[in-house]
């Protein structure tokens, strides 16, 4: 009965099968989910009092561009289950759609990796770091970041190529590629994320000790960035779960290229590769807000007060917009008439 199964599961039309199952309902609940998430993230971290915090400045470009990244990265994918697929047809699409992908993952990763630098500085004791948590620094690395991606992604604008229909990287330019993504893309954004991450978490236990007898003074004080710190922790926890398979597989898949393989380790290799590469990988972009609902009740107290306030305003339109049809209603004009 075991051999039987195994044959089941490297059967290339059950992997297929399965991949068009998590492809179809697993990225359309990212995609749905994600942008809502995501667009509440800007509705929170755009108010005033967050718009003076630096770090909730990176979270705040992390959510567009991770908006970015879903509706790019997703829909294309989904439109390719029931027509032909535009990466395979238009050499434009097939070169813009990882450039633009590769770009805002990128920029996000960044955004994660600054805030996690910030978190750093503004728990070290060392007034010199406290420099970089202030919000004009903050402005300017994104504007750095936003630029710097997108021109050192540009090689994937002239190397990138459709063959066997495949878009992807051939010759001596796919083994460069593999060994940038393992780098760039796969070790070096968790590598720092977990050193600084780290660092904060030190830090913080050290301040607790330090204060401790004045717990009501740290509170006041302390409290944004406290809690803050614990929103990007968890985050960076998920962040690294989720994206630990893609350069292991890039780097299995680098040593292996030269390697005589069966039908059925191709056909596994496949669905782990799109584990990998394309279901995995969108799994941070889509789950920051509730992520940050989760882990931090300052936020779902933000979250509340904004609902209430956008409620409010619903309410509010919609009983002067009565009023108003009431006062210039046909009928209120022709009692008003027959009274005169």
């Amino acid at each position: 009965m075991t051999k039987h199964f195994e044959v089941d599961f490297t059967n290339m039309s059950t992997l297929v099968s399965f991949q068009g199952y998590l492809t179809r309902y697993g990225m359309t609940t990212y995609l749905i989910l994600g942008n809502f998430g995501n667009l509440f993230n800007i509705m929170i971290f755009c108010q005033l009092s967050h718009r003076k915090n630096s770090c909730s400045l990176y979270l705040l470009m992390a959510s567009i561009m991770n908006i970015f990244t879903l509706n790019f990265g997703i829909i294309p994918t989904l439109y390719s289950l029931d027509y032909p697929n535009p990466e395979l047809t238009s050499i434009v699409f097939c070169k813009l759609r990882l450039y633009l992908l590769h770009s805002s993952l990128m920029i996000s990763r960044s955004m994660i990796v600054l805030a996690c630098i910030d978190r750093f500085a503004v728990s070290s004791c060392s007034k010199y770091l406290h420099r970089f948590g202030r919000p004009k620094i903050a402005i300017y690395l994104i504007i750095f970041f936003t630029c710097f991606w997108p021109i050192s992604a540009s090689h994937i604008l002239v190397l990138l190529t459709i063959k066997f229909q495949r878009c992807t990287a051939f010759g001596k330019y796919s083994l460069i590629y593999s060994i940038y993504s393992f780098l760039v893309a796969g070790v070096l954004p968790p590598t720092l994320m977990i050193i600084f991450g780290c660092l904060t978490i030190r830090n913080l236990r050290h301040i607790h000790a330090r204060i401790r007898p004045n717990i009501i003074r740290f509170d006041h004080n302390h409290r944004k960035d406290y809690y803050l710190t614990v929103m990007l922790i968890c985050e960076v926890c998920i962040y690294f779960i989720s994206t630990l398979p893609y350069p292991i597989q890039t780097l299995y898949l680098t040593v292996t290229r030269n390697t005589v393989k069966t039908v059925d380790r191709l056909d596994i290799e496949g669905f782990l590769t799109f584990l990998a590469y394309s279901f995995l990988i969108y799994i941070n972009s889509a789950s920051t807000f509730y992520i940050y609902l989760c882990t931090s009740s300052a936020f779902r107290r933000q979250c509340r007060r904004l609902l209430k306030r956008y409620w409010k305003r619903i309410i509010c339109s919609t009983n002067e917009r009565q009023t108003l049809e009431y006062r210039y209603s046909p009928s209120r004009r022709q009692q008003h008439t027959t009274f005169v």
